[in-house]
């Protein structure tokens, strides 16, 4: 005992340095094992893996084919996929299983209104559309935010043909409506009110509201006439004189193949609203600043009969 007082004693400063060492080196141990644990329970929790199932809540399930976006590569949380996926996934369940009206009411209020206004219009325009081929399997993709496309695969041995060439596509959007999910569909984004009139040579244009689908955005005005002429928004003679503009300047023309001429003729007095569409592909990232007439014609009975069109240019910032 003495002996082990006695050594202790000589070599109390060195003994305490190695305490404080193997202490030190500890609690560096502890600390760093739980930041790796609670590292890896972030991932398992809001990094999901490829090829999962997402239940709908009724033992039915969908594929998704990917969790990352492909456009911008980013993931997605468990939660959202959950949530979105599954909203998605109960939705198709209803249509392969013919509740027609189940499905129906998971659309948002803007679909209904811009693509089916009842149930029998759901059922014959888009049912009987997407499901022609009967038994299906579904594959949904992470396409960009909170927009889906989905793959609606015939099943081989129902129909007695190949997949190749019949698989429909969809893009599907989920918006949640108070404290609901919902969703656009048939490729229909979703809508966004502007709201924004201005006025010039005594006409009025009031840009409503935007309908934005995959391929297309759709702008709803009313334009008014206070001239004592009739006038042409546009002759048609150019598919670039009307069209909206980002940011960036770049120019989206309209679809004007598709615009009877007698819609952009307004006689004097005379208001009307007008649909709009543009070659204008959806992309989050796009900010639409202006919508431009510049081939005006402020008198249009003049233009007829000599053709002269002194043409102006109408421009609403939006």
């Amino acid at each position: 005992m003495n002996n082990l007082r006695r050594l202790y004693n000589q070599n109390r400063k060195g003994i305490w340095w190695v305490i404080i060492i193997i202490a030190f080196f500890l609690i560096i141990l502890q600390v760093t094992n739980y930041f790796v644990k609670r590292t890896e329970e972030e991932k398992n929790e809001d990094v999901p893996t490829n090829n999962i199932n997402v239940s709908s809540g009724n033992n039915n399930q969908v594929q998704l084919s990917s969790d990352k976006s492909a456009l911008t590569g980013n993931g997605v949380s468990k939660t959202k996929l959950d949530t979105e996926v599954g909203t998605i996934t109960r939705f198709l369940e209803n249509c392969k299983d013919q509740k027609f009206e189940e499905a129906y009411n998971i659309l948002t209020d803007e679909c209904k209104e811009e693509m089916y206004a009842s149930v029998e219009d759901f059922r014959e325009f888009y049912y009987e559309n997407v499901f022609e081929s009967g038994r299906v399997s579904f594959e949904v993709e992470n396409w960009i935010n909170n927009t889906y496309k989905v793959n609606i695969i015939p099943d081989m041995l129902s129909t007695g043909k190949s997949n190749d060439g019949i698989v429909k596509q969809d893009y599907i959007t989920v918006k949640k409506v108070n404290d609901e999910y919902k969703l656009n569909i048939n490729n229909y984004i979703g809508r966004k009110e502007i709201k924004k009139t201005a006025e010039q040579e005594d006409i009025i244009i009031t840009v409503n509201y935007v309908d934005t689908y995959i391929e297309y955005e759709t702008y709803n005005m009313t334009v008014k006439n206070k001239r004592d002429t009739n006038i042409a928004l546009d002759n048609l003679y150019n598919e670039r004189t009307m069209y909206i503009e980002d940011k960036n300047e770049v120019k989206y023309p309209a679809y004007t193949h598709e615009i009877a001429k007698e819609l952009l003729i307004l006689d004097r007095g005379v208001e009307k609203t007008i649909d709009i569409k543009y070659y204008s592909r959806y992309a989050s990232t796009k900010d639409i600043k202006s919508l431009v007439f510049s081939g005006v014609i402020l008198n249009y009975d003049g233009y007829l009969n000599d053709g002269a069109v002194g043409a102006k240019t109408f421009k609403i910032k939006i």
